[in-house]
């Protein structure tokens, strides 16, 4: 059985990463320090606890290779035997940390802004507390163990993994296959188990690793100082502190606790590092989401709105607000899309014709908000309309999928690289269905023959990196379609494929009006494919329509100055060859 691409990732980390020679040598430690923290007690020459008052603070010999302390212990055993109890308490503190920061740190990003902020300050305020004065604050009040001062540790180290998740998964939360996850309607649980967690896991390793090095060193700081100590038992703080006491007599002797205490934190970063500039080495780039350039102007009126005949999605009067309602973006466009018709959303980048698809679909960015105008879904014969403007996240899972399909431009982007295409429509239909797996799968395959792929039992196995921009393309169109939407939104789907397979998408969403009766709002700068698909195109410019109509009309007698340039922009001349503007006209005709 072939390795996926999540596990293949991995293992292809953990290879760059040893590689290097330090990284190699501070895993070798590791795992000799696991070693010795699982059975120090039992290889050690000597029992740890013996006292021999007739070898007292002897020097190394073959007998005590390491010499004894004040009480004829051999100090070699007792390093031995406490390297258990210096790691498992170090893991203690890490383990409390992991349990109080991972999963708080996921929920910020989802449970409103109450809790973000709440959660946010609690945080930021446990780390100013120093760790040692915080620890010895725990263990006065709870008393001397060693559980006491590892959970004072934990819950100091929990801001870091709750900082360093939070800030994995809102990068990966703005991806757009995490956002065509939620377009879907898939649950939050389902979102962070099957997007999310496998790509956070590493990060919260490095993490990890890194924090066991740091409890390790506050660990034996507070068995230096008694915290946490239970003589006669030994540890590696407390065997650094009783050496202090003779160091007049045996100068060397904190220099094997000191040591090893800082080789062992030294390999757990070096193999953090490594692990680290392996995986930045190796990983893929991740795409940010496009955030609309907002245009300002002076507020005036937009072209006058075309009715649709059995209007589907109607705008009245949508205004977009950016940077927190400091300035505006959208400024009071009006629109219908009717039932079997294509209307083309057409305009330079920054027009506002991207910040008003995505107001219809409620994927507003941070930052930008709807400050008026209503947006309605428009029921059929039997459906309801649903005022677009008022939907929380559960009324936005039942319109996104079963009525509103969503075709973006960069499919690979949309599409989870470590999923099979397959498995991901399958997840979309169960979304919103109650198909069983089975049933989920032959409706896959049905969606994929039906969108034009060949071979869909092979697609349906393949990963995003193995299909062609077209092929990924279609893969998200059959996702689109797959809860049979009233509404469908194409945004610059065809800008990033070549003309033919442009060609090839343009007529598959054809026939897809044509078959369905969908209503198609299609977002693009280009006016080339609007002639091509469009029955009627609205120009956007500076926040609002400034001319819309037919094709035809549009694109064969513009009437407003920024048409005009539009339309010379798609104008192409070549020797031999005549104006692609007679095309463009003949194709809106």
């Amino acid at each position: 059985m072939s390795a996926t691409p999540n596990n293949t990732r991995r293992v292809g980390i953990l290879r760059r990463a040893l590689r290097l020679n330090s990284a190699r040598v501070a895993l070798g430690i590791t795992v000799l320090i696991a070693v010795l923290a699982v059975f120090g007690g039992a290889l050690a020459p000597h029992d740890p606890l013996a006292q021999d008052t007739s070898a007292v603070l002897q020097g190394p010999s073959g007998r005590h290779w390491l010499g004894t302390d004040y009480l004829g212990r051999d100090v070699l055993s007792r390093l031995m035997a406490g390297s258990g109890r210096s790691i498992v308490g170090a893991l203690e503190a890490v383990g409390i940390g992991l349990a109080l920061g991972v999963l708080p740190g996921l929920a910020s990003l989802w449970l409103g802004r109450v809790y973000e902020w709440v959660s946010l300050r609690i945080v930021d305020a446990f780390m100013t507390l120093p760790y040692v004065v915080f620890a010895v604050a725990v263990t006065g009040f709870f008393g001397n163990s060693l559980i006491a001062a590892m959970t004072a540790v934990g819950v100091l180290i929990a801001p870091l993994y709750f900082r360093v998740t939070r800030a994995a998964a809102l990068g990966l939360t703005r991806t757009q296959y995490v956002e065509a996850a939620e377009l879907y309607g898939a649950s939050r649980r389902r979102i962070l188990r099957r997007h999310l967690w496998s790509k956070i896991l590493p990060t919260i390793a490095v993490t990890t690793a890194q924090a066991l090095a740091a409890a390790l060193l506050i660990v034996s700081s507070l068995a230096f100082l008694g915290l946490g100590v239970q003589p006669p038992l030994p540890t590696w703080g407390e065997l650094l502190s009783s050496d202090l006491d003779y160091l007049s007599q045996q100068p060397w002797a904190p220099l094997v606790p000191g040591l090893l205490i800082m080789l062992v934190a030294g390999a757990l970063n070096a193999l953090a590092d490594a692990v680290r500039d392996a995986g930045s080495a190796g990983a893929p780039g991740t795409l940010a989401v496009d955030q609309a350039a907002e245009a300002q102007a002076e507020d005036g009126q937009s072209a006058e709105t075309v009715p649709a005949a059995d209007p589907v999605l109607r705008v009245a009067g949508l205004r977009v607000s950016v940077h927190g309602g400091r300035a505006e973006a959208v400024h009071g466009v009006s629109f219908e899309v009717g039932r079997g018709e294509i209307v083309g959303l057409v305009g330079e980048s920054g027009s506002g014709k991207t910040l008003t698809c995505r107001s219809v679909t409620g994927l507003l960015a941070p930052g930008c908000a709807r400050s008026g105008g209503s947006v309605e879904l428009l029921g059929g014969a039997d459906t309801e309309p649903v005022d677009l403007t008022a939907l929380d996240r559960a009324g936005w899972n039942a319109v996104r999928g079963p009525r509103i399909g969503i075709v973006f431009q960069d499919p690979a982007s949309y599409l989870n690289p470590s999923i099979p295409v397959g498995r991901q429509l399958v997840e979309a239909l169960r979304a919103h269905t109650e198909l069983s797996k089975a049933q989920a799968r032959a409706r896959a395959l049905e969606l994929f023959g039906s969108v034009g792929l060949r071979e869909p039992e092979t697609v349906y196995a393949q990963y995003p990196h193995e299909l062609s921009g077209g092929m990924a393309q279609r893969v998200l169109i059959a996702i689109a379609i797959s809860g049979d939407p009233e509404l469908l939104i194409a945004d610059e789907a065809t800008s990033a494929l070549d003309v033919l397979v442009q060609a090839e998408v343009l007529d598959l969403l054809r026939s897809l009006v044509r078959e369905r009766g969908l209503a198609l709002l299609l977002v693009t700068h280009d006016l080339g494919v609007v002639a091509e698909l469009c029955d009627r195109v609205l120009v956007f410019d500076a926040g609002r329509i400034v001319e819309q109509g037919s094709a035809a009309q549009v694109v064969g007698a513009p009437a407003h100055p920024r048409t005009k340039r539009l339309l010379d922009a798609a104008l192409v001349w070549q020797p031999g060859f005549e104006d692609v503007h007679s095309e463009l006209i003949g194709a809106a005709s």
